[in-house]
Formats: C-alpha cells, structure tokens, sequence
C-alpha cells in the first residue's frame, strides 16, 4: 500500500498512527527549535549538554533503596535487565545523614560505595540534592522542608559536587518540590513563607556552582510532582504553572533540562495515554499533540515552547505503577500500562531518559502501594509477565520474527533487522504494520478486540480477544508449525519451518 493511500484506510488504521510520526516529529523539532525568542519573558532557545542524553535512555530511581547489603547483586541485575543497553540510576544525596549539624564533618560512607559500584559498571548517576536536616530547615522535625540560609545550600551543593566529580553525570534539585503540605500528609517541598518562590532561587544558587565544578553535568529542576494542596479554583501548584512561573520570573537560564513525573492516575487504574484536559495534573503523563494540551507532560512541554525553550528536553526522574495496595488490575494490564508509556515517551521529540520507579519493591508491605512499584520483589522474584515484556521494551531488543508458541501481547510488536518496519499489537485492539520512517500504516488486522497474536503450533496466527475467543487469524491452521517474518521488504510471511515454504503472506512488498 502507498503512502499516498493511507487517507483511504479505516479509521481504526489511522488512528493510531500519531504515536509513530517520525518525520513529523523531526519536523516540529525544528520549529521548536527555531522559536522566535523575541516576546517578554523569553529566554533564547539553546542546546544544552542535557541534548546529549535522549528517550532511550533508561534509569532506576532507587532514592535511598541501594544502601544495603544486596548493592552489587542490584547493580548486576539491573545491566542485566538492560541487554545492549547501560542503565542509569537516581539516588538522593540525603543531606541529613551526610551533615547532621552545621559543623559536623560530612559524612560520605553510604553513598561513595554506591557511585563507586555504578562507575566501575558504567552506569550514570543522576543525585537528588535533598533534603535539608532540621539544622538548615528552621528547626522543622523532618528533613522535607527548604534550607532557609542560603550559605548552608550552597556549601552543601558545592562540597557534594567537588567530592564526587567526574563521578556523578546529573544534578536534580530537589524531589516533588511542588507537593507540600497537604491534610497530614507531609510533603516534599514545605516552607514557611512561599514554596515556590524559595525553590527557584534554591535552584537559581545550585546551577552555577555546579557548572563551576562540573561542566558537563546536567543540571534538572522543575516541580516533577502533581503538585498539593489543590484550592477550590484548581491547582496553582501543578507542575507546568511552577515551570511557567519559573520562566516569568528569570529563572528559565538555571537549569538545563526539567524534572517531570510523568505518573498516570495510578491509583485510578487508568493508562498513561487517558486524555485528561481539564485537570491535567491528574494525570502526569497524558498523550500529545492535543489543543489544548490533555496531560500534564504536554502542558509541561507547551509551557517551554511558549517562553522559548523548547530545546530542552524532560527528563522522567521516575515513572511506574505499583502493583500492589492500589488497585486490583492485574499484572497483564499494569504491563500494557508500563510499556505503553515506554513506547510513547519515545515517539516524542522533547524527551530525554526515562527513570523506572523502581527495580526492586522498597519494602514487604502488601497494602502499601509506596513498596510494590518493582519489577521484582523484595526477594528478587520476578514480577511476570511485567519483568519480561518490559525488559524487551526498555532494551529496543524487538525481535524480527515470532516462533512457533509464541506470542505478542498488546504494545509487543515485531521489527524487521533493518529497522525500517514494525508491526504492532496495539491498545485499541488492532494489530498494524508500520512504515517507520513515515508512519504510514502498510497492512492491519482491522480490528477493534484483538489483546494478543499467538503463533500455534499447528501454523495458523491469530488475534485472540480477552475471552479467549479468535477474532482475526491467517487461517493457515493444519499447515505445520511455522515462523512469523517481518522482512526488509515490509512484507509479514508466516514460513513452514519444516521446509521453509510460505503459508501467509500480508503481501505489502515496498522494495
């Protein structure tokens, strides 16, 4: 089928082909790019060395998860989950424990074997510069509330950067700086005047010390939570109007990539593509290209466009669902829920890695949604069919054929050797070969149930609903068990693997 053509196809085709624009996106990159920085309030566009790290970038957000005594086993497990790939990870400094009073020698046992451990198996650190003891916070009982002098913040921002230069690649000031307070829940980013106020000069102070002693190093800031407490009229502290006013009042220069949680309304079992316009902070992640924007990482996005600073790239400093003390969906649709956002995070041209919270379960607490965002359990038990599917997906290890037994299940999909080609087991229940570099829909199943393609035994593929009734297939069953190609030339041939004759064939030779 011709590009051309594609306007011709069922609308459950096309449809979903906005998440695969290439081009397109490669275009509006340019236009961004090339925003005029002109308007009041703007801070000319630029690329920073954030640009070096993209969307295939994979980290886990471990906090303070990694100071046990399973250090080394965690570290090999997660490079070994990434097969091709070198993870990244995200600590917190801890400040409390590194400075337990102002004139306390700093205190680095926990965190140099941790940094030591990433660099000898090349993995990046990415370090939260949080929180501040009781000694710098005005005397609060927990370490969530802002350092009130700024002398106490720099030193510890300088003394952190100097100690573990050339070990730690990216600074992020701060953990959900826009939830504080709320009810007698205690957030991440109290004050006792204005919040946020305080924490863009926090960061206005930290982004040249750091550059000061580390070139290289990316510094991150932003409100990366939902933001708390909501008022009557909304939520003023939500993280695209913390970033706009960030950028209305001269701090847009301070950071070089924004910190955003790109969480779906977990706790309401729903999808990181679910649009949500009106109160966009509730869902963190959303789907894009909508007007007004219907999520907050959209928004968050839009909000950088507007003051010129599209060239920036989000950073996902933690992204996840828990698979325990929320909701009862199954593991099944909390993988179709992770690799969906996975895939989307990367059809977009504004982002950069992609933080999983986390690899391992935090602690052993069933009514806790906090301890089961994992893939694998406190024991290193593997959280199936999670572990496996999203470990495909985070790698880009897509394979280009399905053997005899095997099957896709939704956002799996095939990919031919030479890249140029993918099918898709989709969400809205139709499965699509793709043209990559266009987006152009070659071949569907035209359906609108299908939740997993299984290649049986006895040759014949098929699309299967959720009751387990067939609701596509190749009809080839009797013929032998066979093997399921995606080819260099865009055609799908299911070949007898006896002799190696085609059965099927979705005939969409593009040369």
């Amino acid at each position: 089928m011709s590009t051309s053509s594609i306007g011709r196809l069922p609308d459950r085709i096309r449809r979903p082909a906005r998440w695969l624009p290439f081009a397109m996106l490669a275009l509006l990159m340019l236009m961004v790019l090339a925003a005029p920085p002109g308007a009041t309030g703007r801070v000319p566009a630029r690329v920073p060395v954030a640009a070096t790290h993209g969307p295939f970038d994979v980290g886990f957000a471990e906090g303070s998860g990694l100071l046990d005594t399973s250090l080394d086993r965690r570290l090999d497990d997660m490079v070994a989950y990434l097969p091709g790939r070198t993870p990244m990870i995200r600590i917190d400094l801890d400040w409390w424990y590194v400075q337990p009073c102002r004139t306390c020698a700093l205190r680095w046992d926990r965190l140099d074997p941790v940094v030591d451990a990433a660099r000898d198996r090349g993995i990046r650190v990415l370090m939260v510069l949080a929180y501040a003891p009781p000694w710098a916070n005005g005397g609060n009982t927990t370490d969530k509330w802002f350092p009130t002098v700024d002398a106490d913040w720099t030193t510890i921002v300088d003394k952190t950067v100097q100690h573990f230069s050339g070990r730690v690649h990216a600074y992020e000031v701060w953990n959900e700086p826009n939830i504080g307070r709320s009810g007698d829940y205690e957030g991440f980013g109290n004050y006792a005047t204005d919040r946020k106020t305080r924490y863009w000069q926090l960061v206005q102070l930290a982004h040249p010390r750091i550059h000061a002693a580390c070139s290289d190093c990316v510094v991150l800031a932003g409100g990366s939570g939902n933001g708390s407490p909501v008022t009557s009229t909304g939520n003023p502290n939500e993280s695209a109007l913390w970033l706009d006013w960030a950028y209305r009042n001269g701090y847009g220069r301070y950071f070089d990539a924004v910190a955003h949680h790109p969480y779906p309304a977990w706790n309401s079992g729903l999808g990181p593509a679910k649009a949500e316009c009106v109160n966009r902070w509730w869902n963190l992640f959303g789907p894009s290209g909508e007007n007004p924007p219907c999520g907050e990482l959209a928004y968050v996005h839009s909000v950088m466009v507007k003051h010129g600073d599209g060239a920036k790239k989000i950073w996902g400093t933690e992204f996840g669902y828990p698979t325990s003390g929320a909701t009862a969906l199954s593991r099944e649709t909390l993988r179709d829920h992770l690799v969906q956002g996975v895939h989307l995070w990367r059809t977009l041209s504004y982002t950069g890695p992609l933080f999983l919270f986390s690899y391992r379960d935090a602690c052993v607490d069933s009514g806790n949604p906090e301890c089961n965002f994992g893939v694998v359990t406190r024991d290193y038990a593997p959280k199936e069919p999670i572990f496996s599917d999203l470990s495909v997906r985070l790698s880009d290890s897509v394979p280009a054929n399905l053997r005899t037994g095997q099957a896709l299940r939704r956002w799996a999909g095939l990919r031919s050797s030479d890249g140029r080609f993918e099918l898709w087991v989709q969400d809205d229940g139709n499965t699509v070969l793709y043209r990559r570099s266009t987006g152009a829909a070659l071949w569907a199943t035209n359906t609108r149930d299908g939740v997993r393609l299984v290649n049986a035994s006895d040759g014949n593929l098929a699309l299967y609903r959720a009751d387990g009734t067939i609701t596509w297939s190749t009809r080839t069953g009797g013929r032998g068990a066979s093997t399921l190609w995606i080819q260099e030339d865009g055609n799908l041939v299911l070949y007898r693997d006896s002799d190696a004759t085609p059965t099927w064939a979705s005939n969409t030779m593009v040369g």
